[in-house]
């Protein structure tokens, strides 16, 4: 759950922007936007969901604390509502996990040294209606912005170096964050606390031709056991991420990209007898887009399509997802706006023989302030 909802963004970010690394900024750098996500299912007894929304206030602000030293800060709140087949809601409101980074630089360019602390301010507790939607929210096949409201707070660790010669750029990051305990239920003697988890990535750029760039990541993700009440619950699968993509020039002032990835998520294993494994898992992501100038204004027009495919061993979750929409940027010197819309139809595979259809609609505001280098 925490690796998907690491990647949404991620996803979003390059599709839109057309890379994934960011240069260091020359003074403050904030913003947040209002998003609005919505799916209804064309049957909703097979699904057992009517309808599900998602309305998101995510907030984000990066700045420095000095001449090598710079603090970055994220969080949202977050509504999501379920619609059941017979009318009936549920829903389950309020703010996200808080993480805060320090990043001192230690090498300029090269080595990045920094310290992360997940902040618990998320909602902790659930009752039986709220874990309905909390669950429906993290289904993979979804890509809502917002995945799980608590992980219950943690500290960890990261590293990044960096190094380019001539056409070519390497960079190789890791990442190990220790979870804490926290009551996961709205119920007694039910402490829960996520395994540390550890992440490390490489990442390597090849320019091609004069205005092209070939990406390419390998990330890997392996967490020790979840424990419930200091005993062993789950034992996750490791996770391996594969991602390709391509920026090109388009056009008088534009720009494009096409990407594809694959997340495989090896079998977890629940350490009771009466739960059942949890099955291996791939999910494949596709898409492209372009950043088009309209002439004689200051606006940036930003079309793009995306697929997403999700295959597990057992069958069931599975199904697949295909979005196309645009985004409209308004550019000055320390202002950015970007409305966008998003049309979204796919089919998911509930159990076995029983599937449903389903169509979403997504609705996004962003701002931003700061002038980025």
């Amino acid at each position: 759950m925490r690796a998907r909802a690491l990647l949404v963004p991620v996803i979003g970010w390059i599709a839109l922007h057309g890379g994934a690394a960011q240069a260091q900024t020359a003074g403050a750098v904030g913003g947040g936007g209002l998003f609005v996500e919505t799916y209804r299912f064309a049957d909703p007894d097979a699904a057992g969901v009517e309808s599900l929304t998602l309305f998101t206030v995510p907030v984000a602000f990066r700045g420095p604390l000095g001449r090598v030293v710079s603090v970055e800060m994220a969080g949202a709140y977050a509504r999501g509502t379920l619609t059941r087949p017979d009318g009936s809601e549920a829903a389950l409101s309020g703010l996200t996990d808080t993480q805060v980074t320090l990043s001192a630089t230690v090498v300029p360019d090269r080595v990045v040294l920094s310290a992360i602390g997940v902040l618990p301010t998320g909602r902790q507790k659930h009752t039986d209606g709220e874990a309905e939607v909390a669950g429906a929210i993290s289904a993979d096949l979804l890509p809502f912005r917002v995945s799980n409201w608590s992980t219950g707070g943690g500290i960890g660790l990261a590293s990044a170096i960096a190094h380019s010669t001539g056409a070519v750029g390497m960079g190789v990051s890791a990442a190990y964050v220790v979870g804490r305990e926290f009551d996961l239920l709205d119920a007694e003697d039910f402490a829960y606390r996520p395994g540390d988890q550890l992440s490390v990535r490489a990442v390597v750029d090849f320019a091609v031709g004069t205005a092209g760039k070939l990406s390419t990541q390998v990330a890997f993700q392996r967490a020790s056991e979840d424990r419930v009440n200091g005993s062993n619950l789950y034992r996750p699968g490791s996770r391996v991420h594969v991602m390709a993509s391509y920026t090109f020039r388009a056009g008088t002032g534009g720009s494009g990209i096409l990407y594809s990835g694959l997340l495989h998520r090896a079998a977890g294993a629940y350490l009771l007898e009466s739960a059942r494994d949890a099955p291996s898992e791939d999910l494949l992501l596709a898409g492209g887009g372009v950043r088009l100038p309209l002439r004689g204004t200051r606006l940036l027009l930003q079309p793009s399509v995306d697929l997403r495919i999700v295959r597990r061993a057992d069958g069931t979750g599975q199904g697949y997802l295909v979005g196309a929409g645009a985004a409209l940027e308004w550019r000055r010197p320390t202002v950015t706006v970007l409305p966008s819309v998003r049309a979204r139809f796919g089919k998911g595979l509930v159990r076995e023989d029983v599937q449903s259809g389903f169509t979403g609609l997504d609705l996004g505001f962003i701002v931003r302030f700061g002038r980025p280098r």
